[in-house]
């Protein structure tokens, strides 16, 4: 881990509870933390359903988010639970359960002004955006609220948190440890990315060369080590336009679905076969 400016304020293990109404930016604040460290109860509606505003598995998803919350408790991992947190009975049973487990809990409250909170909420799409009143609803329950009474041992305010240069910092070395990939990440996104291997060694020593693959199946790509650092090209192997040259070509590809596209023996762009230089 990166050395924070400032010392993050939570004992290790912990369980930490995230507060405030929907839109107060507490996915936003998670990101000090690593991935596998948060548990979001809009991943699990998620994973439940394909739709993370899907109200009628949330309660499958709580079953699921709190199975695997306890698994992490048991190893005394620190765990985040993203979620609004409004409701009081929900305070006390995540109170007890880091009790239960021998952990302090923390909640780390968000005092988002609600017209910013509002002014979010409302550029969601789909069912992630909730009704106005359900944005105010929260916030009055939150205000009202006693984390300390309801037996959470200690709460932070998140305004006195390095929350962004922690983050950046965390990204940073994620950056670094995955530098090799950065060129298709830039280009083709981290899901990608994921799907990606670079030669080693290369199979053109004029390019650097690698493949996406799963399964079966595969798609050769280039690199042009010499290509403009403003526009960082690749080129995919595809079969020749001339029927019978058995090619190489290769065509440009800047986005997945030039790869899907080529893929399919289908280029987007033109290609260029390197031996009829069709």
């Amino acid at each position: 881990m990166p050395n924070y400016p400032t010392p993050l304020p939570f004992h290790t293990p912990s369980l930490i509870l995230l507060l405030g109404p929907s839109g107060s930016g507490k996915t936003r604040l998670s990101k000090m933390f690593t991935p596998s460290q948060v548990l979001s109860a809009d991943d699990f509606r998620e994973m439940c359903a394909d739709d993370r505003g899907d109200q009628r598995v949330s309660s499958a998803a709580w079953e699921a988010l709190e199975t695997v919350l306890r698994a992490r408790l048991d190893l005394g991992l620190t765990t985040v639970v993203d979620a609004t947190h409004a409701a009081e009975d929900q305070r006390r049973f995540f109170a007890g359960l880091a009790n239960d487990y021998g952990v302090l809990s923390y909640a780390v409250v968000l005092s988002t002004p609600t017209d910013i909170a509002h002014a979010r909420n409302a550029a969601r799409t789909g069912t992630t955006r909730v009704p106005t009143h359900v944005v105010d609803d929260q916030a009055a329950q939150l205000r009202t609220a006693s984390p300390k009474a309801e037996g959470i041992d200690r709460v932070v305010l998140a305004e006195t948190l390095p929350a962004l240069g922690t983050a950046l910092l965390r990204l940073a070395a994620e950056e670094v440890r995955t530098a090799d990939l950065a060129d298709v990440r830039q280009i083709f996104g981290a899901g990608a990315a994921e799907l990606f291997d670079w030669d080693t060694p290369s199979r053109d020593p004029q390019f650097r060369t690698g493949v996406f693959g799963a399964g079966g199946e595969s798609l050769r790509v280039r690199w042009m080590d010499d290509a403009d650092p403003f526009d960082i090209r690749f080129e995919a192997l595809v079969p020749c336009v001339v029927d019978g040259c058995p090619g190489p070509a290769w065509t440009p590809v800047r986005s997945v679905a030039a790869l899907a596209a080529a893929h399919q023996g289908n280029p987007l762009d033109d290609s260029e076969c390197a031996r009829c230089n069709s």
